[in-house]
């Protein structure tokens, strides 16, 4: 038996014995994190266990209210009396990442972590944790289908969801021959590829093109173009609202010569967000690390404080450090 199919059989042991769950995931939820927490949702509710799903996000990102169980997600409130037995938490490395419902979390004896993040934290007794998964949509899938439970068109459409997700529609450089197999598997089930990538990928509003075009007509790059840098200040964020622009990360990294894309977002005055994608010769996920943040050595993110500028410009410094 290999150590994944333990892993996944100590979890399945695990769900079997235990009941009144929460699950979690990352702050600033993604396709990923949508998909693996839901999936996770659907597996407990076939088991008849009991379960609330908890995000840290106040709002819920629309485009993916057509995944099963996106209206059963319920933000954090301190209001809540919340209590718990057991828990699941989804693509996330660390306490601080989760954000306010880390909170929430029982014991780590009685704790699940799926994830394809280096480990950070701690966080439970039971850890099907590979870097070298796409996705952790992938490692739910792992998890599943090794269950008694059949896995349906809702559950496939979640699945197949977070894996398209995490490998740009099937192009990024963690792409491999495992997700394939199972998109094989999962299209097999009726999931039609072309409507989810409409969900996740071209599901924009005039709105969000119009300040996408903002990012682009102003792209700077750095250190002989090895770094390229898509900023948008204060003032255009404002307009962003909850406006889906997180394309602006991967053209980042579209440009000809460019090892490492950045996209800064200036949230608030002395809010910033970085998202840090690179095409392997620069370890984002370090270079994230030394401001707070982490990832993958390919794709990576940081939330800070201070002026979006200095912040560029210290940023570039570390990722020179890596550059030959």
């Amino acid at each position: 038996m290999t150590d994944i199919a333990k892993v996944c059989n100590d979890i399945l042991e695990f769900i079997d014995q235990h009941d009144n769950y929460l699950i979690t995931t990352h702050l600033s939820a993604d396709g990923d994190a949508y998909g693996s927490a839901l999936a996770m949702a659907y597996f407990l509710e076939s088991k008849s266990k009991q379960f609330t799903i908890v995000f840290h996000d106040q709002e819920k990102e629309e485009k993916y209210d057509y995944l099963w169980g996106w209206s059963l997600i319920n933000p954090y409130c301190d209001e809540k009396d919340y209590h718990f037995d057991a828990a699941i938490i989804v693509d996330v490395p660390s306490r601080s990442r989760i954000g306010n419902p880390a909170q929430l979390l029982p014991s780590a004896n009685h704790c699940i972590k799926i994830d394809h993040h280096p480990e950070e934290d701690e966080l439970a007794i039971l850890n099907l944790v590979d870097t070298a998964a796409s996705s952790t949509c992938q490692l739910v899938y792992e998890i599943i289908s090794r269950s008694d439970v059949e896995i349906s068109h809702q559950l496939a459409t979640l699945l197949f969801s977070g894996i398209m997700y995490d490998t740009g529609r099937f192009s990024f450089s963690n792409t491999r021959a495992r997700d394939f197999e199972i998109a094989a598997h999962l299209t097999s089930l009726k999931v039609n590829p072309s409507e989810v990538a409409n969900h996740l990928f071209f599901n924009n509003n005039v709105e969000s093109f119009k300040i996408i075009g903002y990012g682009l007509s102003n792209i700077e790059t750095f250190l002989n173009g090895k770094v390229c840098v898509i900023f948008l200040p204060y003032s255009v964020m404002q307009k962003a609202g909850q406006l889906d622009i997180e394309e602006l990360t991967n053209y980042s990294l579209a440009v000809k010569g460019v090892e490492v894309g950045l996209f800064i977002r200036q949230v608030e005055p002395d809010f910033i967000k970085v998202s840090f994608r690179s095409k392997g010769k620069v370890d984002v996920n370090k270079v994230a690390k030394v401001f707070g943040g982490g990832g993958h050595v390919h794709a990576a993110g940081c939330r800070t404080n201070g002026d979006p500028l200095e912040l560029r410009d210290k940023i570039i410094q570390e990722i020179e450090k890596q550059l030959p």
